[in-house]
This record gives structure tokens, sequence and C-alpha cells, in this order.
């Protein structure tokens, strides 16, 4: 009869300890989770600044490149002007001169 009470009483003990382990291991697992996310939301914190910091590098690149590009264009435009301001008055003479003489032609 000790013996079975015994047994009874080691079933009981194991059946609080199997219940204590599992609520033990889903405390842990929980603790897991939640230290998985606070590491997940560092780390997206931390590629957002990067993003952040790389698009601003990127829009100084474009800015410089946009001015430096614009200068070119404005030097460009200026030589074209010019070289049509001087090519202009030699294009007006040429056309005077195939025009008078071209009546002296016929």
């Amino acid at each position: 009869m000790k013996l079975i009470e015994e047994i009874k009483k080691a079933e009981e003990q194991g059946e609080i300890l199997k219940e204590k382990a599992e609520r033990k291991g889903r405390d842990l697992l929980q603790q897991a989770r939640q230290d998985g996310e606070k590491e997940l939301s560092t780390l997206d914190e931390a590629k957002e600044k990067m993003l952040e910091e790389e698009l601003q590098k990127a829009q100084k690149t474009i800015d410089a490149e946009t001015t430096k590009m614009t200068a070119e264009h404005e030097s460009k435009m200026k030589k074209m002007d010019e070289s049509f301001k001087k090519n202009k008055e030699k294009i007006i003479q040429k056309v005077q001169e195939i025009i008078l003489k071209w009546p002296s032609s016929r």
C-alpha cells in the first residue's frame, strides 16, 4: 500500500514538474521572442538610418553633378552663340554676294 501511495505521489510530483517545465519553456520562448523583436527593431532603425545617410549622399552627388552639367551646358551655349554671331555676318555677306551675282550670271 505504501508503495502505491509513493508511486502516486511520485506521479503527481512528476506532473507538477512537467507543468513547471512547460511553463518555464513557454516563458523562455516568450522571452526569446521579445528579445528577437527588440533586435529586429534595432536593426530596422539602423537600416533606416543607413538608408537615409545614403540618400543624402546620393542627393549631394546629384546636386553637384547637376551644377557641373549646368555650367558645362551654359559654357557650350555661350560658345555656340558666339560662333553663331561670328558666322552670321559672314553668311549674310556670302548670301548677298550670291544674290548680287545671280542676275548677272543669266
